[in-house]
């Protein structure tokens, strides 16, 4: 959705501008005196938690949901100059979440403004992970993690109490959980959810990631939407099924295509999706992900190449030109 079309979306209320004075909206659903803030949109390439508060909105709206005992503080977008290019960084080009300690930027100075005037909860920390991650050799489409407060990875009463609560939550949705994964805890002081850590105000990240022919990550959407609301009622008794969760690992390849006769040599290609904004126009292009021995990588696709020859070269990291059996591609597209 373009931000202008957001802006129209709701009546807003606007907590500041960005470093390209872009407002910041936020609004608050509920009068209850549990207080939850919520944001998204800090990398202005990760989308799916925009959509998940929109849609959280609307179902508020329509009164499909009751929030009676809260009061859930909304910012869709934190990074809205970010967000208009489709980029990670702000009009700076700082990374919002590596800002949390010096505050060098408008935006996370607001965002930790915000949240601690509101004295929530429990804050919910919406972003998307890239297509690289796996549990058990299958795409990770929905990763949490219960940030550490310190470099010693402690579990203190009030992280323990709230990993409870998301294995709470989890079993309440009661759906299998493969394809759900931990985040790393490693500790960065620099990261929005450390640095509210350390300051007493409990949060969780949500990593929405892709599945198995779901790039647009819907599977994602509706899972991270689920289980935000199951938060909400969820208690912090104990619980095991947040320490279950598999920790999620990188070198997932997309699309591979094995045994291709290339330079003299049999190798294995991958190939995988780039998703690009460039001002109005917006697109996907597959790019050179990686070549030679890919045996021991997990895939999500993967076609047999042994009748396949190449003689143009291939380079690592730009659009793919070859004809690859019956799949063309030409100049990163899919043709034909």
């Amino acid at each position: 959705m373009p931000y202008n079309e957001l802006l129209a979306a709701f009546n807003w209320e606007i907590i500041g501008y960005s470093s390209e004075e872009r407002p910041i909206l936020n609004t608050t659903l509920g009068s209850g005196s549990r207080s939850i803030c919520m944001w998204a949109g800090m990398h202005g390439n990760e989308t799916t938690g925009v959509f998940m508060l929109l849609s959280l909105i609307d179902l508020y709206a329509r009164k499909k949901i009751d929030l009676t005992a809260f009061s859930i503080h909304i910012i869709p977008v934190i990074n809205p100059d970010a967000y208009v290019r489709f980029t990670r960084r702000n009009g700076l080009s700082i990374d919002l979440n590596r800002d949390f300690r010096a505050f060098q930027t408008i935006e996370s100075a607001k965002l930790v403004g915000w949240i601690k005037m509101n004295s929530p909860e429990l804050c919910f920390n919406l972003h998307d992970q890239r297509s690289i991650f796996h549990v058990n050799d299958e795409p990770a489409y929905t990763s949490f993690l219960v940030p550490s407060s310190d470099e010693t990875r402690a579990l203190t009463p009030s992280r323990r109490a709230l990993m409870n609560r998301v294995g709470n939550a989890l079993s309440s949705l009661q759906v299998p959980l493969d394809g759900i994964g931990r985040y790393s805890d490693e500790f960065y002081p620099t990261a929005v959810g450390d640095y509210l850590m350390a300051q007493g105000i409990p949060n969780v990240l949500f990593e929405s990631g892709v599945s198995v022919d779901d790039f647009d990550r819907m599977k994602a959407r509706l899972f991270g939407l689920n289980a935000m609301f199951a938060l909400l009622h969820a208690d912090d008794e104990p619980s095991a099924v947040y320490d279950s969760l598999p920790q999620i690992k990188e070198g997932l390849l997309e699309w591979v295509f094995t045994g291709v006769l290339y330079a003299r040599m049999r190798v294995d290609i991958a190939v995988k999706r780039v998703y690009y904004v460039n001002g109005h126009a917006q697109g996907m292009y597959y790019m050179v992900d990686e070549l030679g021995d890919l045996a021991s990588r997990p895939r999500m696709k993967e076609t047999d190449g042994v009748a396949m020859a190449l003689s143009a070269p291939l380079i690592i990291g730009q659009p793919i030109t070859a004809v690859l059996g019956s799949v063309v591609f030409e100049n990163g597209l899919i043709v034909g």
